[in-house]
């Protein structure tokens, strides 16, 4: 009964986490879209 009890906060947090790294990925994707946009808008008025 303990194990189970275990067993289900483990899958609990590894799902939480997961979530967590998929969240943090695509803030990071987001970010560096940012980047590179404002970057090549940059250039464009540069040029």
């Amino acid at each position: 009964m303990v194990l189970a009890t275990v067993a289900t906060d483990l899958h609990q947090l590894g799902n939480a986490l997961a979530a967590d790294l998929i969240g943090w990925g695509a803030a990071v994707l987001g970010i560096a879209l940012t980047a590179s946009a404002v970057i090549w808008v940059l250039r464009l008025i540069r040029a």
